[in-house]
Order: C-alpha cells, then sequence, then structure tokens
C-alpha cells in the first residue's frame, strides 16, 4: 500500500488505488472530487471505525498464527529476541529482499484508522468531515550487513552496502472536504458529462517521529577501498527521550524500556494539510446520472481523476532532538567482516541497539546534536486512475508517486489494477493486483455485504512466499458498519 493515502477495504481488494472509486467520505483524502458522484442512493453517509494494516516483514510465515505474532513484533517496541533471528532459510530470506542485484532492502508497516466519517450531497456540491489516524514504519537495510561479500549493485559498481534508515510518522488529521460541478466545464462538450473540482484541508497533529539515516557504503576502487558516510537524524516523542537517555548514560535497552510505553496519542507536532482532485465523469449508454446527479446513482460511466494529495507541513516542538554528520568520504577503509545474524526489522527502538551490536563504528557518538524546533513536509504524493463502470461491473487502474521518500510514500512509481463484479446486487466480489517499480508487489482480494442503508466491508492483501509457494498475509482492512440515509 505504498503511496496509497488512505487503506479501506474497497481499495484494498482493487490493488490500493483508489483515486477513481473511493466516493465516500475516505475521499476527502484520496481525490476530494469524488465527493460527488452518487453511486448509491442517499444524500447522507456515516460511519464508524474503518481500518487498515499492512506490512512487508523481512520473513514472513505461512502458519495464520506465526504471521500473527510476527505482526505484533513489528507493531512493539524494540526487545532482544523478538522474533528477530533468521531461520534456516537465511539465504532464501535475502534473495526475497535484496532481488535483481540490489543492495537495499524495502520495507513498510502501516495501519490507517478512519475515526468518525461523514459526506452530505446536495445537487451540484457536497460536504464531508472525516478523523483518521494513521502510523507508517519504513526500514532500509543494506545487505552488506548479512553478508561481507562485494557485489556489483545496478550501476555497476562493487559494493559492500552497510546503509541503515528508518523513518517512522504517526499523523492525527481532521479534514473537511468539499466538491463541487462546475457546469462552464461541463457544457464545453455536447456528451453526457461532467467536470467535478474537489478540495479538503486539514489539521494536522503529528505523535512519534522519526527520521534516522545513516548511508555507509564502501566501494571498490582498483586495489583500496574507498568508505562514503554520512548519517542524519531527527525524532521527538518516544525516539527522542530514548535517544536522550542513552546519550544520559543509560544502556540502549534500559532507554528503551523507560521511553517507549506505547502511548500512541501523545502530540509532539501541529501542522495544516490539503488534499485536492478533479475527476471528469462520462456516463455511457441511458445513463444520465452525469446531469441529473441529484436523481440517481452512477451505473454506466467512465471516469478520469487526477489529485494531489498531503500537501502541507507538521512543525516539530515538543521532545524535539535533530543529530547531523556531513558526508565524509575515505580511501583506503577497513572492510567489516562482523555480519548479524539478527534481522532489522524497524521496530521501535531497535535502530541504536541494531548499531551497537553489529556496526563497525557507532555515528551516535562524536556526531552535532540539536535541540532546536524543525519542520517536515507531509507524504506529498500525485495519483492518477480510470475507472470503467458498466452495471454490475467496474474496472479500474491507478498510478501513484510520491514526491519524497518517507515514512509513508517512496518515489518509486506504484501502480494497480483491480475488479469488481456483483453476481448480486447487494454482493460486490473484489480482486486486485498492485506493482512495485513494474514488478508484483501482492495480490488482494475483498467482498461487501451493501443494503440500501448499510454496508459492511472486509479485504485481505496476499504476497508470495518463496519459501513455501504459498500466500501469505500481509493486510487487512474492516470497515464497521456505514448508514446511508
Amino acid at each position: 500500500m505504498l503511496a496509497q493515502p488512505v487503506i479501506t477495504p474497497r481499495n484494498m481488494a482493487l490493488g490500493g488505488g483508489g483515486s477513481t472509486y473511493i466516493t465516500d467520505y475516505n475521499a476527502n483524502f484520496y481525490n476530494p472530487a469524488n465527493l460527488m458522484i452518487r453511486d448509491r442512493e442517499g444524500d447522507f453517509s456515516i460511519g464508524v471505525g474503518i481500518g487498515g494494516f499492512f506490512f512487508n516483514p523481512f520473513e514472513s510465515f505461512d502458519d495464520p498464527n506465526l504471521q500473527y505474532e510476527n505482526a505484533r513484533d513489528y507493531l512493539s517496541a524494540y526487545e532482544s529476541g523478538n522474533r528477530a533471528s533468521f531461520s534456516s532459510n537465511r539465504d532464501e530470506i535475502l534473495d526475497d529482499n535484496y532481488p535483481r542485484n540490489a543492495t537495499l532492502s524495502d520495507n513498510t508497516t502501516r495501519y490507517d484508522v478512519t475515526v468518525l466519517g461523514m459526506k452530505w450531497k446536495r445537487e451540484n456540491r457536497s460536504f464531508s468531515v472525516a478523523l483518521r489516524t494513521r502510523t507508517s514504519s519504513n526500514f532500509r537495510a543494506g545487505k552488506g550487513w548479512y553478508v561481507n561479500e562485494f557485489q556489483e549493485d545496478r550501476d555497476g559498481n562493487s559494493v559492500l552496502d552497510r546503509t541503515l534508515i528508518h523513518r517512522y510518522q504517526t499523523l492525527h488529521e481532521l479534514s473537511f472536504g468539499y466538491a463541487e460541478s462546475f457546469p462552464f466545464l461541463t457544457g464545453l462538450t455536447p456528451r453526457l458529462d461532467n467536470f467535478v473540482i474537489g478540495i479538503a484541508p486539514k489539521i494536522v497533529v503529528s505523535g512519534n517521529y522519526q527520521n534516522a539515516a545513516w548511508e555507509n557504503v564502501y566501494q571498490q576502487q582498483g586495489n583500496s577501498v574507498q568508505r562514503i558516510e554520512s548519517f542524519s537524524y531527527d525524532a521527538t516523542g518516544e525516539f527522542s527521550a530514548s535517544t536522550g537517555a542513552y546519550f544520559s548514560g543509560s544502556n540502549i535497552q534500559t532507554a528503551n524500556t523507560q521511553s517507549f510505553n506505547n502511548n500512541y496519542f501523545s502530540f509532539d507536532g501541529i501542522g495544516a494539510g490539503l488534499d485536492i482532485g478533479v475527476t471528469y465523469l462520462l456516463t455511457l449508454g441511458s445513463d444520465l446520472s452525469a446531469i441529473r446527479p441529484d436523481q440517481q446513482p452512477t451505473r454506466k460511466s467512465l471516469r478520469l481523476s487526477f489529485s494531489m494529495t498531503d500537501i502541507g507541513f507538521v512543525s516539530y516542538n515538543n521532545d524535539k532532538l535533530t543529530i547531523s554528520m556531513d558526508t565524509d568520504t575515505t580511501t583506503g577503509a577497513a572492510v567489516p567482516s562482523n555480519v548479524s545474524n539478527e534481522m532489522f526489522t524497524g521496530t521501535r527502538g531497535q535502530y541504536i541497539s541494531f548499531i551497537e551490536q553489529y556496526g563497525e563504528d557507532n555515528p551516535f557518538t562524536g556526531t552535532n546534536r540539536s535541540r532546536a524546533s524543525f519542520s517536515t513536509l507531509l507524504p506529498m504524493a500525485v495519483h492518477g486512475g480510470a475507472l470503467l463502470e458498466i452495471n454490475r461491473l467496474k474496472l479500474m487502474g491507478d498510478v501513484s508517486i510520491g514526491l519524497t521518500n518517507n515514512a509513508f510514500n517512496s518515489t518509486k512509481i506504484i501502480s494497480s489494477v483491480g475488479v469488481e463484479i456483483r453476481p448480486l446486487k447487494f454482493l460486490p466480489l473484489r480482486g486486485g493486483i498492485q506493482f512495485k517499480a513494474a514488478q508484483p508487489n501482492f495480490l488482494s482480494l475483498g467482498t461487501a455485504i451493501e443494503t440500501k442503508k448499510w454496508d459492511f466491508s472486509v479485504a485481505a492483501l496476499l504476497t508470495p512466499n518463496s519459501l513455501t509457494n504459498q500466500p501469505t498475509i500481509t493486510g487487512v482492512s474492516v470497515a464497521t458498519l456505514q448508514f446511508h440515509f
């Protein structure tokens, strides 16, 4: 679900996109223009408790009980011995995480909850409000932590990559959505169409935050080895408390135990954001919903959408800590020989512990520290999509890309395709596939019960496990009852 600004059962089941087919109050966070699309009867809807969880761990398990414990370990604070040691399939696990000459892994754990949302649709405009909280943890570990052999990277260089990056962020958002149809644009064509613009400003409060990046690469240069190194670290909340205790003399395990108390609703920063989007709706055949949006749901249409999400910033003023070290290049560097038998999993508090145990040196010592306030951009991304709807069949495709590397997004292109069919009017069956950098990332399935007055939806992600050739559950999403009037 990389680069996806919201997780719901519908878009999880359809491959993770949503720029064209999320039309309830969750459209605030993806494409507010879709608030104008009437895909069911009723002018007012309200829902409580839409949640989703996704992770692509360093090692997955086919056994649901083991995978559940695995997920709990990724969500918990770090403790030595937490399902982090390599099993007997070390080589296969490394092949999974470092495909096609990759020297960095790319793993994410994320969960979203839309606590409450409401949508009210009028003839030519729609309004909505939604309260949402989300957390994402992304880590990238160099293969050189596990194998002390030089390898050719994708640029043709012979490297030993011991980079270690961990980005973590929690955001709580209150969003106000507005969408309006523009007849002066729609009237420029002779077709039964509708051009909609949507906007959703939001108030953002941030919880725990960490952006730790140790770029640490050894590169062969003829008969010598060159080491290129830089380090930056920004943290607030529990992360800065643990690091501060470590600097004060506590060992890292004690610092973690004292600092990470699962205080999810700590408020360490405040900011503002904006989500915007446009949707072009072209109805087909006898469907007149484009020109009579207040009378009938859309049943036959082609939709084209474009949106930009998370335009904004967060300013951190509480418990902040910044550490930096400029890029340094050393010629004739000694190559580290130690390797780790413990997987870096990006759990809270593992970063310093992992470096202490397996690093050739410690970038936290002898670096510049600051307690000054700092600001970060929200995880901005752009999205585009298309949807073809013919009665009980929907076909859709989406493309997303993050504009920066952060806990929620990467700058790699994420694409998805999905299909929804309804063997019964109230029973949609959904399936999809997501691609990351043109390679399959996961499969997804979902269903729902959608009556005239209420909905209940579920979805799951399935990731192929190359160790057993069996699919592994790596994500779930559930929407408790949503009501429509």
